[in-house]
């Protein structure tokens, strides 16, 4: 019996929508009733059927344009960071599919790209009704926030929390995250992974990790990507001759960063400079570089070029491909291009990075060479190799093409996909319909409408986006009512709350150890963004509820407030053991007042408050009354210990020291610079007159010292050798601290301190001031001068300039103590502590 399958992609075309197309062909090749179902494009073929949205109408269409024009393609590309340039989604509004009638009979669902067509829900319902979902994982979205391409950040693998490719203030991502973990997981859809890399990812993923994982390549018509016949013609029809060197190299959108159009650039300027490349071809012989797709950059000087522009029909592109003599593919991240795939396909071998999933494409002496690094000179180096070793090997293209063959082949992989069909498929409800008959269903929904689905399900309108799509949709749309979805439960639950500061980087801030918490304990994290802007014309109302409650003014902003009130409603509905406000100065002055009987099943959680600032702002900060009313106060050093345990039971109060991100920032590879190199990193309390003061001393004692401030808020004017910065994503700011000689960081007063945990954690020599709990904090492995006195910072810098390997022992010692504070310890402490506070609430 022939099993039915619909290969399901937004678009038809693309780099996900041709390889789901290819996903179907490959399935009908194995003799599988299959069809090839999307919403952006034209069906070109049997089994190919468009799904028509039907117009939502009402407050379903203000919901739907409220997230499609002012959410996708409005708030989300003006709040990008200059991180990457790779598509950022959310997943809605999507279609009803489940009431899709081919979709409703099929006997495997095999999802492709989502995005906009499928929403969470509806995969929920899939797989809670048992219905056999097969997702190809074409990029990293299934497993993210919303982007589609991490650029180096590992959030996936436990919370999208702090976004370092968006500004989101309206906690749009790590409610994307919550949405997806609650839709897709336990049970999950099974994984067709292209790449062991992307395998690899989902294996280690907080979503997909659970999920059966299954390698199988993307298939290629290797009928139409072939051996052109008349190869020497073509090229002799370009100008191109038997002993020129033709490089062909583009993308769908060459201005995509993550694609490498600036990398090869480079490396063909190199190239094309000193010329070696051309030096190693027949007399005569010239380097012609073909570029295709958008954008496509312009020649390197001294190279002949073939622009080709955006090429939309494959047999033009096997011609291209073909005619060649090789492939570069430069990416700084991909999957399985389909181009490399298609240029082996030719029998064109291909020069490739190292990256993603290309090492299971491109294999060095068999289908072509791998560079050394995704750098501009080891593309450069591996070019020229290619040129000495492989410039006219005929047996190294026939390699290439067989490697296509025997992987790639549509039988090959629909044999794959049939083979892992059949071991899921669930017994038949019915009779399997002839190839004619399901012809013919396939054309009798050819044009049926398909309803819009604008809801997204609960987890992604939790505070603050559903206000953010309730001021954008208007007060209709609060009548449709969102998806419940099951939400992960834990034997120990935590719901937590932080305040969002922008200078925190996705990989610092006092909530980082939630990621770390132990097996049998789960943390759901809101954030509110600083301020009263979600207020908007109640805020003078929260403040006066502010006064009646006794909260400072400090306390008193309506952001928090609004926050209280969303978990109120959040408690009410689900059970939790603990609540933790991560920034107790600005949160948890309500709630702790509250009768049982508004939380769920009339039982109150225990409540705990994190306090960061120092005993003498904290006096400002905290009515001192009000702490009796919590469980647990955590605080990160003695000096506040002291401070607190006057106004509540010492047994309530615990010291848990800041952590640190150890895995992130280490020690690395130093950039070359001059003169004595310090840092100074952030605002808050910070001394800059004392380090000003410092750095003066040390120059008039003839030593080349130059102080780099990377602060959002740097003083002014600026000392001479003194230059300051902000806005340095988390990969430079871990950059800058491996270039300092030592962080020059005098405090005023401080509990913790991020710079100098970070520096520390990056192996480099800290100079502070003994304040507060920084001595606590740092433990004897940094240097540390009284509050002011800029002559003993002096020295201490100067000291450690004198004796490099004095300097390298603090460093050493520094990591050392770093690790210590990794993020993992400090979540171990606080596990703990919600056990013993769960324990108490038994």
């Amino acid at each position: 019996m022939a099993l039915s399958v619909v290969h399901v992609s937004h678009g038809a075309g693309g780099g996900a929508g041709r390889a789901g197309r290819r996903a179907h062909l490959a399935a009908r090749a194995a003799g599988l009733r299959s069809a090839f179902a999307f919403a952006d494009g034209e069906a070109a073929a049997e089994g190919e059927m468009r799904l028509a949205a039907t117009p939502p109408e009402g407050p379903a269409a203000a919901l739907a344009e409220a997230l499609t024009a002012r959410v996708q393609w409005g708030l989300v590309p003006a709040s990008r960071s200059d991180a990457t340039n790779t598509l950022f989604s959310i997943a809605h509004p999507g279609l009803a599919l489940d009431r899709q009638g081919v979709l409703a009979a099929a006997d495997i669902l095999h999802l492709h790209w989502t995005s906009w067509l499928v929403a969470p829900a509806t995969i929920r319902r899939w797989l809670a009704a048992g219905r056999r979902v097969v997702w190809t994982l074409h990029d990293l979205w299934p497993m993210t926030g919303g982007c589609h391409y991490p650029a180096g950040c590992e959030q996936y693998r436990t919370a999208c929390l702090a976004c370092p490719q968006l500004a989101d203030g309206w906690s749009l991502v790590p409610n994307a995250f919550a949405e997806k973990r609650a839709a897709w997981s336990d049970p999950g859809p099974v994984l067709v992974a292209p790449s062991r890399w992307m395998a690899a990812r989902a294996a280690e993923s907080a979503i997909l990790g659970g999920c059966r994982i299954e390698v199988i390549p993307n298939a290629v018509e290797t009928g139409l990507f072939a051996p052109p016949a008349e190869r020497d013609g073509l090229r002799a029809a370009w100008g191109v001759g038997p002993g020129d060197l033709l490089v062909v190299a583009g993308a769908f959108d060459n201005r995509e960063r993550r694609k490498g159009g600036a990398l090869l650039a480079e490396a063909l300027a190199r190239l094309a400079a000193d010329g070696r490349l051309a030096a190693l071809l027949p007399p005569g012989g010239r380097v012609v570089v073909a570029g295709f797709g958008r954008a496509a950059p312009a020649p390197a000087p001294g190279l002949d070029a073939l622009a080709f522009g955006e090429v939309s029909e494959d047999s033009v592109m096997a011609d291209i491909l073909g005619a060649a003599d090789l492939a570069v593919i430069p990416s700084l991240e991909d999957n399985y291009p389909n181009i490399a795939l298609e240029a082996l396909a030719c029998g064109t071998p291909c020069v490739a990075t190292p990256v993603g999933g290309l090492p299971d494409l491109v294999r060095d002496g068999e289908s072509g060479l791998l560079a050394a690094a995704a750098e501009a000179g080891a593309l450069a180096e591996a070019l020229l190799a290619f040129a000495a070793r492989h410039f006219g090997d005929a047996g190294l293209r026939a390699r290439a093409r067989a490697q296509a063959e025997r992987e790639n082949a549509l039988p090959v992989v629909g044999a794959r996909l049939a083979a892992l069909y059949a071991g899921i498929a669930a017994p038949p409800r019915a009779p399997s319909p002839s190839a004619a008959a399901h012809a013919r269903a396939l054309r009798a929904f050819a044009e049926a409408p398909v309803a819009v689905e604008a809801m997204p399900a609960a987890p992604f309108l939790r505070f603050p986006a559903n206000l953010l799509l309730g001021g954008m949709a208007g007060d209709g749309a609060a009548g449709l009512a969102a998806p419940e979805l099951p939400a992960p439960r834990a034997a120990l639950n935590v719901l937590a709350l932080h305040t969002r500061h922008l200078h925190h980087g996705a990989r610092s801030g006092p909530w980082q150890f939630l990621r770390h918490l132990p097996e049998g304990m789960a943390a759901e994290v809101r954030a509110t963004p600083l301020g009263d802007a979600l207020a908007g014309g109640e805020a003078a109302t929260y403040r006066d509820w502010g006064r009646l409650l006794g909260a400072v003014p400090f306390g008193q902003q309506g952001n928090a407030w609004l926050a209280e009130a969303e978990i109120l409603a959040a408690c009410a509905a689900t059970g939790f053991d603990v609540l933790h406000a991560i920034d107790g100065e600005h949160a948890m002055w309500l709630l702790p007042r509250l009768p049982a009987a508004l939380f769920s099943g009339g039982r109150r959680p225990a409540f705990a408050a994190t306090f960061h600032q120092p005993p003498a702002l904290l006096a400002a900060m905290v009515n001192t009354g009000l702490l009796a009313r919590l469980d647990a106060v955590v605080v990160l050093c003695e000096a506040q210990r002291a401070a607190l345990a006057q106004h509540l039971d010492p047994a309530r109060l615990h010291v848990i020291q800041h952590g640190v991100d150890t895995a992130f920032f280490t020690p690395g590879p130093r950039q070359a610079g001059e003169g004595l190199r310090l840092l100074s990193v952030g605002h808050w309390l910070r001394d800059h007159d004392a380090a000003f003061a410092a750095l003066a001393l040390l120059r008039q004692a003839g030593i080349d010292a130059r102080l780099r401030i990377v602060s959002p808020a740097a003083p002014h004017p600026l000392p001479q050798g003194v230059t300051a910065e902000a806005g340095l994503s988390d990969e430079a700011l871990r950059q800058a601290y491996r270039d300092a000689d030592a962080l020059l960081l005098p405090l005023a007063d401080a509990t913790a301190n991020n710079a100098v945990l970070e520096a520390m954690a990056c192996g480099r020599p800290v100079v502070s001031t003994d304040v507060g709990g920084v001595a606590e904090m740092t433990a004897g492995a940094a240097r540390l001068a009284p509050a002011g006195d800029a002559a003993a910072l002096a020295e201490a810098v100067a000291a450690l300039a004198r004796d490099p390997d004095a300097a390298a022992a603090l460093g050493r010692a520094a990591r050392a103590r770093a690790e210590a504070l990794d993020w993992r310890h400090v979540a171990a402490r606080h596990a703990a502590l919600y056990a013993d506070l769960a324990a108490l609430r038994a």
